[in-house]
């Protein structure tokens, strides 16, 4: 059989489908540019593609025994799954076998195996290590399943392939180029050579550029290396538009994400906007992501796994799921959805079920406030009945049938109409059904978690690139990844010797020496730096322009270059792109609009503010805060927890101290005794557990009831006997957790006090309990008052009452106490006179007397309400730290406002 082509072009036979692509449109652009109308293009295809072409065409001709021919190659993930049930049957009697990671070991073995067979290594089980005898074990029984299947793993079956092929009478007079194959394994040169014999002249299909300028450049750190390689691109499209650039980056995964937004922000900022998100780019990346990372298929494998798992999902799960646009109506209703999300964050606990999740939504329906999302409700109970109705174990086929129905009734991807983008990232994951499905033979029936597994690592293995109409000027690519065209300019980045060549890594199951002396892949420095060294050479080759650069510095390891750019020309650092954050940023003052955003606009009369003393409190901390979180209503989304919070203990403490003092408004405690007193917050405490947890959406175990009981009454125990005994003036209870809603300017601020007592002598003691942090009463003194609720309470509701005390009551079992300020000495423990000599915290010239404490609380808080309806709402604040607790943090933009600052002072200094 002799093959011809047409004026004998070269048949041009490539290492991966891409190279191929990119060799025919390279092929095809050239003789465009000649003018050519018409042309014959040689033949341009994978390796492996021309193997099935001529063993397929050699069957046919009956050069190749039917009866001898395997049924079929292996896929890489049937592969795994057979070398990983091989294993799992090798060490099934192992004492550790459930310690085992079946896959990772499946991986190395798959690598080993590889490794055997295409470097021709042979192994003597008698003198190998334990390691390499159980690889050989798990070999042995991997090829007697592939046996019974009649199907073989690519390397194998390539191998066979290359067998028949030694074995056709067959001349080849076609020219032969192999394109992209930086490496020749021992099979590969024995193909090589059986062309050769049987008359095909076969050479490599190089680029060959005559560079102009190979430089190399230091760079203080990585991310300037991003920087400087942006910015080269950048000036060389300027010049010439019509450049063809390559950027070469040894550690692509990690980088590509810095190194995409860098170049939108430089080359497309017009992609920032959503709209403009899939506009065609002038770059490309070589290679796509895994499947499993693109957002819609991301949303239809977290669908899945909340409708079939078991085990509680962690609530984060459920909050991405209301947040998804991919599922059911995430337009129409996602304000109804963002306020589940906020719910469900302050009422559920850490993990839950799809089932409590969809019953959770249908009571917030009910609520005399309802959050309503019924096309939500219907899509996951429509989802939930599919999930119901579906056997409990099923074959791969029937899983891939059962995910189909699911996200259709989950209405994936949304009501929306999808991209272009979107809609072929769609049809890629949908093929993948047809993957799931053809693990039967291979495969027993399997529960939904194990299938969404198997789904799952279809989709990691899968790698997805939207296909784009645009030729990009630049293509960045990894190092092993060849340019199937020549280039005006290529940077090559991250050449330090710790990452070029390549650290050696052999695989554990083969002993190294035979891998040393096999050259295998990582087997030594050796091999490293020859595999490197060929790669080097390549890349000066195919480009006019070629840049090595270098990181100089790593945090604080100094860093080297790499030895294969020692001997190459330095040249001094070049200017680094800047993110278009930074671009704005640096623009001259005289291009910037200027607007004064400090005042809000006044509080109109009859507008309601609602908010309480935390509004003041706000005001008088920042006043922005209290706009953005009181005027704008925002505010910072709660963090799922499990069990009670920080404010819900406060809360029953502060419920079990009012329900024991309603019981007892007059007591001694010195006349009771601790026993009884101790059995007395016991029973209380129950109580309030138990009306508490049935007023929650989830209810708490009766464990957790039972030991949170005890721990509150231990607590008010601590705080009766400890403090409360120790107070030397008698007192009765007068006010217990009172409502209170004094207009302040005009403003409506609701006041809930604690507890009121009032003393023989008819004046009051105004108390307000604390469980968490120190209360700070130092500022009452100050002209920013921002502990106002107790100086309200005593300056606006109490005005013509006399007052004794006004004090923070510190429950906790250490430091338990007061803290406060009081007109005299022993009227609470702990609480010195204000004008006792050594308290000097009011002024006595300001403050003579109480009156006059109380007078200025008044002006003061007076002060901060006329700020606040004027729509005062600057940036203002004595300490970063009084905005610990600021749930509008973000919002009030201090890193900027820092960098002005610094900005203001250099420009001052220069």
């Amino acid at each position: 059989m002799s093959l011809m082509a047409h004026d004998n072009l070269p048949l041009i036979l490539c290492a991966s489908a891409r190279l191929a692509q990119g060799i025919r449109q390279s092929i095809q652009a050239h003789c465009r540019d000649q003018g050519h109308r018409q042309w014959q293009s040689p033949t341009v295809m994978p390796l492996q593609d021309w193997l099935d072409q001529t063993i397929e065409q050699a069957l046919l001709c009956g050069q190749v025994a039917l009866d001898q021919a395997p049924q079929g190659m292996l896929t890489p993930h049937q592969e795994a799954i057979l070398w990983e049930q091989s294993i799992q049957h090798c060490l099934k009697q192992h004492e550790a076998a459930a310690l085992f990671n079946t896959s990772g070991l499946a991986s190395a073995a798959m690598e080993a195996n590889r490794y055997l067979i295409e470097w021709n290594i042979r192994i003597d089980t008698q003198q190998a290590s334990e390691e390499t005898q159980q690889f050989m074990r798990w070999r042995q029984q991997f090829q007697m399943r592939c046996k019974q299947s009649g199907m073989l793993e690519p390397v194998r079956y390539q191998a066979w392939q290359l067998a028949q092929i030694a074995g056709l009478a067959t001349t080849w007079t076609q020219p032969i180029q192999l394109a992209g194959f930086d490496r020749i394994h021992p099979h590969l040169q024995t193909l090589i050579t059986q062309l050769k014999v049987q008359g095909a002249v076969v050479t490599h299909y190089v680029i060959d550029v005559a560079p102009t300028q190979v430089q190399r450049m230091g760079l203080p750190s990585a991310m300037d290396e991003i920087r400087a390689a942006v910015h080269w691109v950048q000036h060389t499209l300027a010049t010439k538009p019509d450049a063809r650039l390559a950027i070469v980056v040894p550690a692509l995964d990690d980088q590509r994400a810095v190194l995409a937004h860098l170049l939108d922000d430089v080359l497309h900022p017009d992609t920032l906007h959503p709209l403009h998100s899939e506009r065609p780019r002038c770059y490309e990346f070589s290679l796509g992501l895994p499947l499993k990372q693109w957002p819609l298929v991301r949303a239809a494998l977290r669908l899945l796994r909340l409708a079939f798992a078991g085990a509680t999902q962690p609530q984060t799960e459920f909050s991405a799921l209301l947040d998804d646009v991919y599922c059911s109506h995430g337009f129409s209703e996602a304000d109804a959805r963002a306020a589940l999300d906020a719910a469900m964050r302050q009422q559920c606990p850490m993990h839950l079920r799809m089932s409590a999740f969809i019953r959770f939504i249908l009571r917030k329906q009910q609520d005399a406030s309802p959050i309503v999302s019924p096309a939500f409700v219907e899509h996951m109970q429509a989802l939930m009945q599919v999930v119901e109705r579906t056997p409990r174990k099923q074959r791969p086929s029937e899983w891939a049938a059962t995910f189909s129905q699911c996200l259709n009734a989950g209405q994936w991807p949304g009501e929306r109409s999808i991209s272009s983008h979107e809609f072929q990232c769609k049809q890629a994951f949908e093929r993948l059904y047809g993957q799931l499905a053809g693990l039967d033979p291979w495969l027993d029936q399997m529960d939904a978690m194990q299938a969404l597994h198997r789904l799952e690592q279809l989709c990691q293995a899968q790698i997805f690139q939207p296909k784009t109409v645009q030729t990009p000027n630049l293509t960045v690519m990894g190092m092993l990844e060849a340019s199937a065209h020549p280039l005006d300019g290529v940077w090559v980045m991250g050449m330090n010797d710790h990452l070029w060549p390549p650290l050696a890594r052999t695989n554990a199951l083969i002993p190294a020496e035979l891998q040393r002396n096999a050259a295998t892949p990582n087997a030594s420095s050796e091999v490293q730096l020859a595999f490197a060294a060929a790669i080097h050479a390549r890349l000066i080759r195919s480009a006019t322009k070629v840049m090595f650069s270098y990181a100089l510095q790593e945090g604080d390891r100094i860093l080297r270059m790499s030895p294969l750019i020692q001997t190459i020309a330095d040249t001094p650092p070049s200017a680094g792109a800047r993110t278009l954050a930074e671009t704005i940023a640096t623009q001259a003052p005289t291009a910037w609009q200027w607007l004064d955003d400090a005042q809000a606009p006044p509080i109109q009369e009859g507008e309601h503010i609602s908010g309480g003393t935390g509004l003041l409190r706000a005001q008088a901390i920042c006043p922005a805060w209290a706009f953005y979180q009181y005027r704008l209503k925002a505010r910072a989304l709660d963090t799922p927890h499990n069990g009670l919070d920080a404010m819900q203990r406060g809360e029953l403490i502060h419920q079990l101290l009012a329900a024991f003092w309603t019981q007892h408004p007059s007591i001694d405690l010195n006349t009771l005794a601790i026993t009884q007193l101790n059995e007395t917050l016991a029973q209380l405490a129950t109580e309030v557990i138990t009306t508490f947890n049935h007023s929650i959406a989830h209810a708490l175990s009766p464990i957790f009831c039972e030991l949170e009981a005890e721990r509150l009454a231990k607590l008010a125990l601590t705080w009766l006997c400890e403090v409360e005994r120790t107070r030397i003036t008698p007192f009765n209870v007068q006010l217990i957790e009172a409502s209170f809603k004094p207009i302040i300017e005009g403003i409506q601020v609701k006041l809930i006090i604690d507890r009121v007592d009032q003393l023989n002598d008819g004046r009051l003691v105004v108390m307000d309990y604390k469980t968490g942090r120190a209360p700070d009463f130092k500022n009452w003194a100050s002209d920013r008052i921002t502990e106002p609720q107790l100086p309200i309470y005593a300056a606006f509701v109490l005005q013509e009452a006399e007052i004794a005390a006004v004090v923070f009551g510190k429950v906790r079992l250490t430091d338990a106490g007061f803290a406060g300020i009081a007109a005299e000495e022993d009227i609470v423990p702990g609480i010195r006179a204000f004008h006792q000599e050594k308290n000097t915290l009011f002024d006595p010239v300001r403050f003579p007397t109480f009156t006059a404490i109380r007078a200025h609380w008044r002006t003061q808080i007076t002060q901060t309400a006329q700020a606040l309806k004027a729509g005062d709402a600057a940036v203002v604040f004595e300490s970063e730290q009084a905005l610990a607790y600021c749930d509008v943090l973000p919002l009030l933009r201090l890193p900027e406002r820092q960098l002005q600052f610094e900005r203001a002072q250099q420009a001052d200094l220069t």
